[in-house]
């Protein structure tokens, strides 16, 4: 007598399918961001930096406008980051429920994200967001982003060349890397595009940690260091009279530190 097994459905296997379908929608910034990490391990040998890289995967990839001032950045934008940010972390099947159009994020977990990524002092002002492809709905009335099944490949991928510190402040200079000019060589390993831009982005400490507070374009810190170099190279052949009306070459004790 044959028996007729009923096939057995896992309460999780619609939601795990889903939010499989939006990392795979997004996987292109993990593998770009891996190959950064790598790079930076060997090149800089800190961990630092990889995390400076990975905070900043949802900040740099839409390029969002300059500001050195938070009430006059781009509100839609830092919306867009922070909406970014969650989905860009470790999320699990059962994290957040799911419509029609996609994943449902409610309004407080972006609020929450938001203060993260740029303080307490400024609320986040919420409606729908258009990104390059790709829209985040807002309903004001149940307070949900829906999020679509939409791949998207980032225009800028981050890669952190230089901090410092300044008064209660770190500032990173970031090397802006064109997110389709990636490639891979034979062996599979990324192989990083030269730098679009530079950008300098500021965290500034509160009582919770550091936040974003501005973002300010820069120069290229090794073409600055050259610069200065020549400069210095250049002073060194000046001459200036001595006390004994001979003329004598000038010269330093140590190279000119110069901060761009």
């Amino acid at each position: 007598m044959a028996v007729n097994k009923k096939k057995r459905v896992h309460k999780w296997a619609f939601p795990l399918g889903l939010l499989m379908a939006i990392l795979a929608a997004i996987g292109v910034v993990t593998i770009i961001v891996a190959g950064i990490n790598v790079g930076g391990k060997i090149i800089y040998n800190s961990k630092k930096y990889d995390d400076y890289n990975k905070m900043l995967v949802p900040v740099v990839m839409n390029d969002p406008g300059t500001f050195d001032d938070l009430k006059k950045a781009n509100q839609s934008q830092l919306i867009d980051i922070s909406i970014w940010s969650i989905l860009k972390s470790d999320l699990t099947p059962d994290k957040y429920e799911y419509g029609e159009g996609g994943m449902l994020i409610p309004e407080a977990d972006v609020t929450e994200s938001f203060k993260k990524l740029f303080g307490t002092e400024n609320l986040p002002v919420h409606a729908t967001v258009e990104g390059y492809g790709y829209e985040f709905t807002y309903d004001a009335t149940k307070k949900i982003y829906t999020i679509p099944l939409t791949g998207i490949v980032p225009t800028y991928t981050p890669k952190v060349v230089k901090t410092e510190k300044k008064s209660g402040s770190k500032i990173l200079t970031v090397a802006y890397l064109a997110g389709d000019q990636w490639a891979q060589d034979a062996q599979g390993n990324m192989i990083a595009p030269q730098a679009d831009k530079f950008m300098k982005i500021t965290l500034r400490k509160s009582d919770a940690g550091y936040y974003i507070s501005a973002i300010q374009a820069t120069s290229n810190p090794e073409t600055a260091t050259t610069i200065a170099q020549t400069q210095n190279a250049n002073n060194l052949q000046t001459t200036a009279p001595s006390t004994d009306g001979a003329l004598e070459q000038t010269s330093a004790s140590a190279p000119v530190a110069v901060v761009s």
